[in-house]
């Protein structure tokens, strides 16, 4: 199926969740825990501070709650955001596709994958793009987690939570975003690995914490 057609099919569950809302008992999510205590401080050897550059991980206004921080080891940096949305069974409480990474005012985005075991067992392809601003460049890479379970790709993602909203009658889910300076000497391949390395401990950190 052409990526049109999946996005239509799910535009059309959507629809149908709203229409079944009259039916349906209401969505009731659970009462989320804290996401400053759900994301660590620290990150093996990387420290946190709060706060990242709104540039690179723009904010959504959808978010229910979110946790911005920037994490440093030697003179590498790496900014990650958490974003928690709930009763999404209402359109205007859905996670935006235009707000994951900049849009506008940045020169090139480029598409890019990276392969990497969050759970320590099964590798999972997650998406990344390559910001171009400025004659400076970097990479923000992406997931929707609902539980336990990581979804990179969008379509998957928005199908498990339209079984949810209907079945489990819960509409929440993350977001969680790791952006990366991309260095001109040392490359993307070096800025993925940093992305590679934290990605698995703030994993575990949210499935722990937000476990079904």
């Amino acid at each position: 199926m052409s990526p049109g057609g999946r996005l239509g099919v799910v535009l059309g569950l959507l629809a149908g969740v709203v229409g079944a809302a009259h039916w349906l008992p209401p969505v009731r999510d659970r009462e989320p825990p804290a996401l400053d205590k759900a994301l660590p401080n620290a990150l093996g050897a990387w420290a946190a501070t709060d706060g990242v550059p709104e540039a690179f991980l723009p904010p959504d206004d959808h978010e229910a709650a979110a946790v911005r921080r920037t994490y440093r080891e030697g003179e590498r940096v790496v900014w990650i955001s958490v974003a928690l949305f709930t009763h999404q069974d209402a359109p205007l409480r859905r996670a935006s596709v235009q707000q994951i990474y900049p849009e506008t005012h940045v020169a090139l985005v480029e598409p890019a994958d990276l392969t990497v075991s969050l759970d320590g067992v099964s590798p999972t392809t997650i998406p990344a793009r390559v910001i171009h601003r400025g004659g400076r460049q970097h990479v923000v890479v992406y997931w929707h987690q609902i539980g336990s379970c990581v979804y990179g790709s969008g379509y998957w993602y928005r199908w498990a939570l339209v079984r949810r909203i209907l079945l489990a009658r819960r509409g929440d889910s993350l977001l969680v975003r790791i952006a990366v300076p991309v260095d001109r000497a040392q490359g993307l391949s070096r800025s993925l690995s940093a992305a590679a390395e934290l990605g698995p401990p703030v994993y575990a950190a949210l499935a722990n914490t937000f476990s079904e």
